[in-house]
């Protein structure tokens, strides 16, 4: 892995609260969130390969950064973080156990799309 800071970007789906966690504390239905996890990790496939990011695992444990700009409440992301990050596993990061995957934050920004930050720590 070349440097130790990646970036990449999600553009957001449509209705992006259905992915909150107050939809999970609503009682999605384990279908429902069959159905988020499988859309989020092709969200993130797609995108990793068509800004041309190679898979490459990072060689120390990284801290990951999610910049987000939507109307919903920062903690509200933590759902959508973790379908991101697992997308993650086997493409950036081996896995997310605290081995590899040590500190995750969520921020908001200005830009239009979700910005995610992989950090080596060393």
């Amino acid at each position: 892995m070349g440097g130790d800071t990646l970036i990449f970007y999600i553009d957001y789906p449509p209705k992006i609260s259905q992915y909150g966690m107050n939809a999970i504390y609503a009682g999605k239905h384990w279908t429902k969130r069959k159905k988020d996890a499988e859309y989020w990790h092709m969200a993130v496939m797609n995108e990793l390969r068509s800004q041309g990011i190679r898979r490459g695992l990072f060689q120390s444990p990284v801290a990951i950064t999610f910049y987000w700009n939507d109307r919903m409440d920062i903690d509200n992301h933590a759902y959508m973080g973790k379908m991101v990050v697992d997308a993650l596993k086997g493409y950036l990061i081996e896995d997310d156990t605290r081995k590899y995957f040590t500190e995750v934050t969520h921020k908001f920004h200005d830009e239009k799309r979700i910005k995610v930050e992989v950090k080596e720590v060393i």
